[in-house]
């Protein structure tokens, strides 16, 4: 019997166990699989081939549907089925990241538990459907789960600096803040989250290099987060909820 499959979005496409997906190199079909994967409600089929950047009509539609069909059916046997709203994958919410991710997400804002936050965080390896095509990643539910993603974080850094543990929230400002280069928001909670923990120099190196960045990229002065952050950095006050409560 086939081990069960559990299947990452939160980043590129992963599938476990490894080697599992080492017969579904087909774009379209990763795709595929991809938005199905990320989107909870029924995709209807005229929505399928654009988000996977293929045609409109359904014929190429129904292709990989019945190629991808035949991968699930050889690995575990998942069922992709077609109801009136459109097609829908039959997999546990658990067996899926971001499922993981809503749940924990969930959890640890009810108990107020940091650490399940920061769990959930860790299962982050990147933006969300990384690897689909720009069509894709455009969607609602892609959107969502990356803004959920920066809004934990945020919650995540604000704790740990109010606790006066802001070391355990440096690693992941520093991943949502590289995901984002020209997010001034997030560089400037990261210029605050390193010099919270004592790294005033490499503070002020993120801040000069996103004002930098700024003006090569998009022809603009920094805004107010970048120069709030400077003078906290400056002043040495890391309190920053101030700061936070513009960047939710």
């Amino acid at each position: 019997m086939s081990e069960a499959l559990e299947f990452g979005v939160l980043g590129p496409l992963r599938v476990w166990p490894p080697g599992a997906d080492a017969t579904l190199t087909a774009p379209r079909l990763r795709g595929l699989l991809t938005l199905l994967l990320v989107e909870p409600d029924p995709v209807p089929v005229a929505q399928a081939g654009p988000a996977c950047g293929g045609p409109a009509t359904p014929g190429p539609v129904h292709v990989a549907v019945h190629r991808l069909r035949r991968w699930l059916s050889a690995h575990g046997g998942l069922r992709l089925d077609l109801t009136p709203a459109g097609y829908r994958l039959d997999v546990p919410a658990e067996a899926v990241d971001a499922g993981r991710f809503r749940r924990l997400v969930a959890d640890g804002r009810a108990r107020r538990d940091t650490d399940t936050l920061i769990a959930a965080l860790e299962l982050c390896r990147g933006p969300v459907a990384a690897d689909a095509p720009q069509s894709l990643r455009q969607r609602y539910a892609v959107r969502a789960l990356d803004r959920m993603r920066r809004e934990v974080t945020i919650e995540v850094a604000t704790a740990c600096l109010a606790g006066g543990t802001p070391y355990r929230a440096l690693p992941l400002v520093e991943r949502m803040a590289e995901a984002a280069p020209l997010d001034e928001p997030a560089a400037s909670l990261r210029a605050l989250t390193l010099a919270a923990c004592g790294l005033q120099a490499e503070a002020l190196d993120v801040i000069d290099r996103t004002t930098r960045l700024l003006a090569d990229e998009l022809g603009v002065d920094p805004g107010r987060h970048l120069a709030e952050a400077r003078l906290r950095v400056l002043r040495q006050d890391h309190s920053q909820l101030p700061l936070i409560s513009h960047m939710a």
